[in-house]
């Protein structure tokens, strides 16, 4: 195996003693007194015996799947009492870790579990992987669309706190933030009672030379109380509070002050959407140059333009002046459509399609199997509105554009972009003026996380009640006009798809 092969299946970041020391000075400001601690991915040991160094439990158990590792760590013992190192991995070992948990010890529970996911542990055929189970109980089209992807140190430290937060317990982790924020929203979810939990945000990149947002993450089970927030701090350096995480209709608040002050948390009475996702971008996107049609491999194209619309991606959003670059080639118009028109009606298209099917066929996702050949999802009337409030939501601020036609063909996005479809000049003008207001900024600003790899979802833009923030903005007459006609029209196109 190679050594960037083996990083990536164990998680092999060793914690350097200088950030093992700042985690320990944050733990004792919290008042622990633990007869046991438990490191379940120990490495070499650097957290495992700094933090038995300080606490002087009972009893001190570390688990390390390599076995030159756990071999250094076995030789830090030292004279130490009461301490042992398992080579195993942490998934087959699980079960054996209570039986030196007596029921009124107070457990420390510590380390630095593996920064990779299980998708990727997939991907280079790894074995240091639990036995696959539906652990967050997502339903079909989450797993499909890969809300059911997570990293490996979340699933340890969901089975250890859905094991052991009935314990007098604290937990003390080093972690993705992302991982923290999971956590927090599972254990929110599942009412698991605890007295409080903290984030402190490391450099990851000056101890460990990732390019990763992650932290410090805290949460004391030993008193059990209804407590659905998180301190955040700016640092495990300088630890000064910066903002809370709060709990509100099922989503993660990031900044309760600011998001109690600007509420507008409600349900969308437009619906949010995204843009058109066709996974084979070498095929389906095309470049116009001199009047000639290119694709993704350089070929010059000889097909009909009548399926060709304008693509806009995020990084065209985020620029002052909005240009097309590319056309999308757009098979279907909602999702499910017999496909073999094409063939009737556009011939020379047809055989573009068909010379390239492999390049189709070999897409990965399961959204396409059982599908029409050559299909396309993401895609439905809403899609051809001649006019859209789109925004990125990939890029780190909140910037909403307003696009219209062009040579009479609707502008589409891709499927990094979510957008409104609208059915007048007037109306985009008046959801672009709501949308850009600084009411709605600060209450996405409450909400957004922006270190997320996709900060801006539908989910979260559909929780935004725009009749709210119409109300605030004096615009509730006139925004009631348009929702109103737009509803209509989204029923007529309803039923035209329906006829043809």
């Amino acid at each position: 195996m190679s050594k960037t092969n083996h990083i990536t299946e164990y998680g092999d970041f060793q914690t350097p003693s200088i950030l093992a020391s700042k985690m320990i000075q944050v733990l004792s400001e919290n008042n622990l007194n633990p007869s046991v601690i438990v490191e379940p991915t120990c490495g070499i040991g650097e957290i495992l015996f700094s933090s038995i160094e300080f606490f002087r439990p009972n009893y001190a158990m570390g688990i390390e799947i390599n076995n030159e590792y756990a071999s250094l760590a076995r030789n830090k013992i030292d004279g130490h009492k009461n301490i042992s190192i398992h080579t195993a991995d942490i998934f087959s070992f699980f079960n054996n870790i209570g039986k030196q948990i007596k029921p009124k010890d107070e457990i420390l529970f510590i380390g630095n579990p593996p920064w990779v996911t299980n998708s990727t542990l997939g991907s280079i055929n790894s074995t240091n992987l639990p036995t696959k189970s539906n652990i967050k109980k997502l339903n079909g089209i989450e797993a499909i669309t890969g809300k059911s992807n997570f990293d490996i140190a979340e699933y340890i430290l969901m089975y250890l706190i859905e094991k052991y937060s009935s314990n007098s317990s604290f937990f003390a982790f080093l972690c993705k933030t992302i991982v923290a924020r999971n956590l927090l929203k599972w254990i929110w979810q599942k009412n698991i009672k605890y007295t409080e939990s903290k984030i402190y945000p490391i450099d990851s990149m000056k101890y460990f030379s990732a390019a990763v947002d992650a932290c410090f993450f805290t949460i004391d089970f030993r008193v059990k109380t209804n407590k659905q927030d998180c301190l955040v701090y700016d640092s495990i350096e300088t630890k000064n509070k910066v903002s809370t995480y709060g709990f509100y209709e099922g989503i993660i608040i990031k900044d309760l002050d600011k998001f109690q002050s600007h509420n507008y948390f409600g349900k969308s009475d437009y619906i949010w959407r995204n843009g058109i996702k066709h996974d084979c971008s070498k095929i389906m996107e095309i470049d116009i140059a001199n009047n000639n049609l290119l694709n993704g491999l350089g070929e010059t194209l000889n097909i009909e333009h009548d399926l060709l619309y304008p693509l806009l991606k995020s990084s065209d959003l985020q620029k002052e002046k909005i240009c097309i670059r590319k056309y999308v080639l757009v098979t279907q118009r909602f999702i499910g459509e017999d496909t073999i028109y094409i063939k009737q009606k556009y011939l020379k298209t047809w055989s573009y399609l068909e010379k390239n099917r492999s390049f189709l066929e070999s897409r990965k996702s399961s959204i396409y199997k059982n599908k029409p050949q050559f299909s396309i999802f993401s895609i439905g009337d809403y899609s051809f509105s001649p006019y859209k409030i789109a925004i990125s939501g990939l890029y780190k601020n909140i910037r909403f554009v307003k696009l219209g036609c062009i040579d009479k063909k609707p502008i589409l996005v891709d499927d990094t972009c979510n957008f409104i479809p609208c059915y007048s000049d007037d109306e985009a003008n008046l959801l672009l003026e709501l949308l850009n207001s600084l009411e709605a900024k600060d209450f996405f600003n409450s909400v957004i996380f922006w270190d997320s790899k996709r900060p801006v979802t539908t989910e979260l833009l559909n929780r935004l009640s725009l009749s709210k923030l119409a109300v605030t903005l004096k615009k509730e007459s006139e925004y009631n006009k348009y929702l109103m006609k737009n509803k209509n029209t989204d029923k007529i196109n309803a039923c035209q798809l329906s006829m043809f």
